[in-house]
């Protein structure tokens, strides 16, 4: 069984398999796991993704369209602050501190990676990766294999972060700060995780895995170990038994 994405919750892990989703949550002490058909990509998706530079923008036009009222709401509340605050006053109450692209990625890269470490997202996150490492070995999961395994993980979307943040570093200090770098940034750092060229990505691998194992995981307890055991068992279960 070929494994296409995983991801950690607040008290859940998920991993995707070639038809099946599986989904195992912890409540009340208890796992409970869900299974269901995958579901298939989307006309847009499937067109974008054959065009190379231009399919990096495929999974944001599918992020919106299936989360589009987040989105408009994003906007009109985005909308109506600046409506109500620019231009309200003349006195100067605060002191606005000037900061470029690059610095706010780096800032919300590192704020959101210890939002993630502090909460429980990290230690499913990381048990995560070491359930998807022991399956890719051997597919042997018992808790002591598992145990042993890294946290960190090759395929984890914190190297795709990483990329366009290289990228974009690289970009800027030659174009200078714009719209349009962060978006050429975008698109090659997506083909770099796509294609993974052996002298580049290796580096960036190598970033990747140290941000993962600093910012976005932390070390998982047993309970959080057994709820992606159970969530890549029972998708393996499901994935065997409707094999054509």
């Amino acid at each position: 069984m070929k494994i296409y994405g995983g991801r950690a919750g607040y008290n859940s892990v998920s991993f995707t398999g070639d038809k099946y989703q599986a989904l195992s949550r912890l409540k009340d002490r208890k796992i409970t796991t869900e299974t269901r058909l995958k579901k298939g990509d989307k006309k847009i998706t499937i067109i974008f993704s054959k065009v190379p530079f231009v399919r990096s923008f495929s999974m944001v036009f599918e992020l919106i369209i299936e989360n589009w009222r987040r989105f408009l709401f994003a906007a009109i509340v985005s909308l109506l602050i600046e409506l109500i605050f620019i231009g309200k006053s003349n006195f100067h109450l605060l002191y606005t501190i000037p900061i470029n692209t690059l610095e706010m990625l780096f800032f919300f890269l590192v704020i959101a990676g210890l939002v993630i470490k502090i909460s429980p997202i990290g230690k499913y996150h990381a048990a995560e990766h070491m359930i998807a490492n022991a399956y890719e070995s051997n597919q042997n999961l018992t808790l002591e294999r598992v145990k042993k395994q890294p946290r960190t993980h090759r395929d984890c979307g914190t190297n795709l972060a990483v990329s366009i943040f290289i990228c974009f570093f690289i970009l800027s200090m030659v174009f200078g700060d714009g719209v349009w770098v962060f978006l050429v940034s975008w698109s090659i750092g997506y083909e770099l995780w796509k294609t993974e060229p052996k002298v580049i990505w290796s580096s960036v691998l190598m970033i990747g895995k140290v941000v993962q194992y600093i910012l976005f995981t932390a070390k998982p307890e047993d309970k959080h170990l057994k709820v992606a055991i159970e969530a890549m068992t029972r998708l393996q279960e499901k994935e065997l038994a409707n094999e054509n």
